[in-house]
Order: structure tokens, then C-alpha cells, then sequence
């Protein structure tokens, strides 16, 4: 269906395109930005958006939660995790450990025996003392293979196989006699088997409590190795178990001192976990192998012990840090997300942008639009959409009948200026019978100017009808059209005439048309009246129409003259014949609020008016210009 006003300049197109009387054609009103950043701007300014940010701030409380409680279940995993790694640890180290608490009970043991051995003295119970430590050595209980006896000034003359030495000055005496109480320490040069040993010491008091001096033994850790730690290696129990003393140095390894050193975490040393209290972790090793490990002091200070297990035989995820807490919280919150968005979308968007769609192409002029599909759309959208159809079929209607209506209005306007250009024929041929029949001169002359004006009017109103516009005239149509009729008919055997039209394609409303051509056919009056004889040529005659800035246009008439014989009487301002043809320029000329300017310019006459350019939509609502209460209105009216 073709809406209302549709090629006439303005219409029912969503204000898209409009005529532009200051521009060749059709012009486009600048629209919306369609760079990349205002495709941004309405991305994130548009519905989906909106909502997606408000669920998001909505669900925020339950991510957060979510996040204090995966935190808390993060340290739970992380706990049970390194109670499995130390207890896995401390298990398969019980041999070790116990071998350690027989040495410190035989120390403590020996401590008492030794009380009531040495009452005496050193020196007077000396072969009993060390009888006392040959049997200790002898009785094969644990891993102990020397024991001794050193006094508080450093001298251990009591030991097993008779071995004396003077301890006085060492850094293992001083240790001995600031703290003295029970003490396992390590010595990786013992001054007796010259290996790794373990040392349990035991002070040893008198019945009054004063220091006599520490019953000590020592257990190798090359025997460790061999009848302890041995027992740990096995497939089904892929543990590794080490010992380093307080300065980080390795002691013992289950599987070797040589392939220990590769199964040590990198990056982390041992004597950094001298001062802790115990701790687990995953790391690699120098190989890159992930393995976790345990630390557990066996001595605070002195001896500690290291566990290893291979990190996939652990349930050590969170531990790991692989799955951090804020994880699992950000992917519910996204998923979420993502669900309120399909539900939205589901259950608003595409509705909402359908009927988005519809009422934008509605308002773009297309009239031919499939029925909304508003299937499972909730009740609100669908009464939307049944209201918007309700509107649609009314606007339809209602410009339908408008259609009608103007179609019917061009008709009848097409029709009064056929009827009125008949009659205003009628009338010239009755002046043509009256002419006939003149008597004198001056009245064929005044009659056959009548004529001649009236057939230009109605030449006029021909031309009207004939144009392709009525809300809107074209003057590239309408101004050569009754340029070149006026001419036709003013020419004779002793006169013609060569037009030249240069007209812009200028739109005019009716009320600035009718007053222009009437303008027009009054100065093509006086170019035929006086243009040049025969003998001459053909006179020249020059229409132009042009558009100029400020929203005006430039009416110019150009026309040869006759030659002048130096008294001026060939120009059109000095014949005097010419008055009631000035009158009724400058009647037209008001009716356009234009300008005159005319005059001589060499053997030619130019007729200049500029006038303003009327809005396309006073035509189209037929806005009547303001009449000046003056003796000439009611003249000038009929004029138009």
C-alpha cells in the first residue's frame, strides 16, 4: 500500500527522507551513529545487558558465600590432606621412631644404674662402670652400638671397649651443660665410629640431685639405613623417608643418599624448615617430578624428619593449589549468569526485539508485515503486542482513507485548473471575436494586450496541472514549459525567437508556483513586445532558475533588444506603454516576497528577482501566506 504523502516531500517514511528545497532532490536526515563505539555504547545499553548486570549484582551475595564456604572447605581438604601425608609419614617411620625411644629409655636406664654404680667415684668403680657399658652394647636392644659415660669437666673415661676421649671445650659438651636434661643429638663425625651417629644422652644426678655427669649411647645411621628404613621400600608403599639434622644437612634416606638428593623439593631447602613445627606441601623435585612431602621434628631443633610420596597417589587437589577457592564461586556465579540470561532471553528478549523490529520497520514506512509471533510470551508482552497490531491496522486504515482523500483532492485540483484553463481560452477567443471587430488602433492594441495576458494565464494553469507534482511543483517543468508556449505564440513571420532554459530543480509549493509563472508570462510580455525584427536574427532569450545560499533562489529573464536609436525609447523602463506591465511585476514580485533589480546591460534588457523559498510543508497543509491590509491585496489575490 502506498502511505500518504508518499512522493510529495515529506510523508509517512519515519521522518528517513525529506525534500530539501535548497538541495538537488531527496535529502537523508543524519540518523544515529553507526560508528564502531556507538555500536558499543547500544550493545551495552541495551536490555540484555541491563539485566545481566542486575542478576550479576543480585547473585553477588550468594557468590560470596559461596566463595567463604568453598574457602573453609579449601582448608578442611587442605588439613585432611596433610594429616593423610603426616600420618602416612609417621606410620611408616615407627621403626625409626621406636628405635629412637629404645635408645633414650636404655639412656635413662643407664643414668640409674649409673648412680649407684659410680657412688664412689669414677675412679674407684671405673672397671665396673665400664663392664656396665659393655653390656649395654652387647645386650643387641635396638640399633645401640656404643655407650659411655662423660663427667661435667668433659672427660669420658667410662665407655664400652674402653674407649676414653676428653669432650671438654667441644660444642656438644657446652650444649650438654647449659641444658642438662634428656637430648638426642646428631654428630656426622662421631668421635668413636668416625660415621653419622645419633646421640640419646641422659644427665646423671647424685641422691642430693647435683650433676655427676650424662650417660649417653649412640646409634649409626648407616645402620639406620640398613635394618630400619628398608623396610619402607616397596611398590605398594612408594614412600621415601629422610632425615636431616637442624641445619638442613640429610642424614639418612630410604633409598639412598645419591638418589635422595634428587628427591628433594627445589627452590625450598631444609634448614628452612628447622624453625617450624612441622608442614606439608606439593612440589617438584631436581628430576621434575611432583611429589608431596611432610616434615615432622623428631627433635625440635636437632633431628627431623622427611617423608615422600608421589603427589598422584594423594588426594592433594586443593592442597595443590590446582582448584583454587574463588574458582568453583566465580563459575556458579557465571553460571547463573548465564542462566538468567537464557531465561530472559527465552522469556523477554526475543519478544521484545521482535517487537522492536516490527515497530522499526513500521516506522520506516513498510506496511506489509507479517502477524506477531507472541507464542509463550508472558501475558504483558502479549498484550503489547496485541495493542501494537490494534494500532498498526488503525494507522493503515486511517492513511488509506487519507490516500483516498488526496487522491480525490488532486483530482478536483486537476480538474479546477483544466476548467479554469478552458474558460480562460473561451474568453480569449471572445476577445479575439471583439478584436475583429475594433475600429480604431489604440483599441485593437488594448484589446489584443488583454488577449494576450489572458492566454497566458491560461497557459498557466495548463502547465499546472500538467506537472508531475501538486503539493509540490517542479520549476525545472513548469517555468520552460510556458516559456516556450508564450514564445510559440508571440511569434511571426518578422519575428523569432531562441530560447535558452537553465532551471535547477527547484521544488515550489502551489502558492509560490502560481505567482513565478505569472511572473514569468508578464516579462516574456515585454521580451516579445521588444524584441528585434526579422532582419536582425532571431532576438535571444535567456530563462535561468537558480539556487542560491540562505534558502532563496534567483529568478533572471534575459532578452536582446531592438537597436537603439539614442533616445532611449526601445527600453522597456522608457516606454511608457509599459506602466500596467511594472504594476504587475512588482504585484507578483510582493505575492513571492521577492526583490526586482532590472536595467540595460549592452543590447540586451535582464530582469532579476530573488525571492525566498518556502518549506515544502506549507504546501502540503496549505498554509495561506499573510495578506497586508492594503488598498492593492484584494488585486494582487486575484492575481493568484
Amino acid at each position: 500500500m502506498r502511505h500518504a504523502g508518499s512522493g510529495r516531500g515529506r510523508g509517512y517514511s519515519g521522518g528517513t527522507v525529506r525534500r530539501d528545497p535548497c538541495r538537488d532532490g531527496p535529502v537523508r536526515i543524519p540518523g544515529r551513529m553507526t560508528t564502531k563505539s556507538a555500536a558499543v555504547r547500544r550493545r551495552f545499553s541495551g536490555l540484555g545487558f541491563r539485566l545481566m548486570a542486575v542478576m550479576g549484582v543480585a547473585l553477588l551475595p550468594l557468590a560470596m558465600l559461596s566463595y567463604v564456604q568453598g574457602l573453609k572447605t579449601a582448608q578442611l581438604a587442605e588439613a585432611r590432606v596433610t594429616n593423610v601425608i603426616r600420618g602416612e609419614t609417621l606410620m611408616a617411620a615407627n621403626p625409626l621412631i621406636a628405635e629412637i625411644v629404645k635408645a633414650q629409655t636404655k639412656t635413662a636406664t643407664l643414668a640409674v644404674v649409673l648412680r649407684a654404680v659410680l657412688r664412689g667415684g669414677v675412679a674407684a668403680n671405673l672397671e665396673a662402670c665400664r663392664e656396665v657399658m659393655d653390656n649395654v652394647v652387647e645386650a643387641d636392644i635396638g640399633l645401640i652400638t656404643f655407650a659411655g659415660y662423660v663427667d661435667v669437666n668433659g672427660q669420658m673415661l667410662c665407655g664400652a671397649r674402653n674407649e676414653q676421649r676428653d669432650l671438654s671445650g667441644t660444642d656438644a659438651m657446652a650444649q650438654l651443660l647449659t641444658d642438662p636434661g634428656p637430648k638426642i643429638a646428631v654428630n656426622p663425625h662421631g668421635p668413636v665410629s668416625k660415621t653419622s651417629v645419633l646421640i640419646a644422652s641422659h644427665p646423671v644426678r647424685d641422691r642430693s640431685g647435683a650433676l655427676m655427669g650424662f650417660a649417653f649411647v649412640s646409634l649409626p645411621h648407616e645402620a639406620l639405613d640398613r635394618r630400619v628404613l628398608v623396610n619402607v621400600r616397596d611398590e605398594a608403599q612408594p614412600l621415601s623417608l629422610m632425615t636431616f639434622d637442624g641445619k638442613g644437612v640429610l642424614l639418612t634416606s630410604s633409598i639412598g643418599m645419591d638418589a635422595a638428593r634428587d628427591n628433594l623439593p627445589v627452590k625450598r631447602p631444609l634448614e628452612s624448615f628447622v624453625d617450624g613445627t612441622g608442614t606439608s606441601f606439593v612440589a617438584r623435585t631436581a628430576t621434575g617430578e611432583r611429589r608431596a612431602f611432610a616434615i615432622v621434628p623428631l627433635q625440635a631443633g636437632t633431628l627431623y624428619l622427611l617423608g615422600s610420596w608421589p603427589a598422584n597417589r594423594l588426594d592433594n587437589t586443593v592442597f595443590e593449589g590446582a582448584f583454587p577457592a574463588f574458582l568453583f564461586p566465580m563459575m556458579m556465579w557465571a553460571a547463573s549468569l548465564l542462566v538468567a540470561l537464557l531465561a530472559s532471553e527465552s522469556q523477554v528478549l526475543r519478544h521484545v526485539r521482535q517487537l522492536r523490529d516490527r515497530i522499526t520497520a513500521f516506522a520506516a514506512g513498510e506496511r506489509q508485515l507479517p502477524r506477531l509471533d507472541m507464542a509463550g510470551a508472558a501475558l504483558e508482552l502479549r498484550s503489547v503486542g496485541r495493542a501494537y497490531e490494534r494500532m498498526t491496522e488503525a494507522v493503515v486504515r486511517n492513511e488509506a482513507d487519507l490516500e483516498n482523500t488526496i487522491h480525490q483532492k488532486e483530482v478536483l485540483l486537476r480538474e479546477v485548473h483544466h476548467r479554469v484553463k478552458n474558460n480562460l481560452q473561451l474568453i480569449a477567443s471572445i476577445l479575439n471575436m471583439q478584436l475583429r471587430g475594433a475600429r480604431t488602433a489604440e483599441a485593437k492594441e488594448a484589446m489584443r494586450t488583454v488577449q494576450d495576458r489572458v492566454i497566458s494565464l491560461a497557459t498557466v494553469h495548463r502547465e499546472l496541472y500538467q506537472t508531475s507534482g501538486l503539493t509540490d511543483v517542479r520549476a525545472d517543468e513548469l517555468l520552460p514549459r510556458v516559456a516556450t508556449d508564450l514564445l510559440r505564440i508571440g511569434s511571426a513571420p518578422g519575428r523569432r525567437f531562441a530560447l535558452d532554459a537553465q532551471v535547477d530543480d527547484i521544488r515550489l509549493t502551489p502558492d509560490q508556483a502560481v505567482p513565478l509563472a505569472l511572473f514569468l508570462t508578464e516579462g516574456m510580455a515585454n521580451v516579445i513586445k521588444h524584441s528585434p525584427t526579422a532582419a536582425v536574427g532571431k532576438a535571444r532569450v535567456e530563462l535561468t532558475l537558480r539556487r542560491l545560499e540562505n534558502s532563496t533562489a534567483r529568478f533572471t529573464l534575459k532578452n536582446s533588444l531592438m537597436p537603439s536609436g539614442g533616445d532611449g525609447k526601445d527600453s522597456p523602463d522608457a516606454d511608457g506603454k509599459d506602466g500596467f506591465g511594472s504594476q504587475l511585476l512588482t504585484a507578483f514580485s510582493q505575492q513571492l516576497s521577492g526583490k526586482i533589480t532590472r536595467g540595460r546591460s549592452g543590447d540586451a534588457y535582464v530582469l532579476n528577482m530573488d525571492f525566498p523559498m518556502r518549506p515544502l510543508s506549507e504546501g502540503e497543509e496549505r498554509v495561506a501566506p499573510k495578506v497586508v491590509a492594503r488598498p492593492e491585496a484584494d488585486d494582487e489575490d486575484d492575481l493568484s
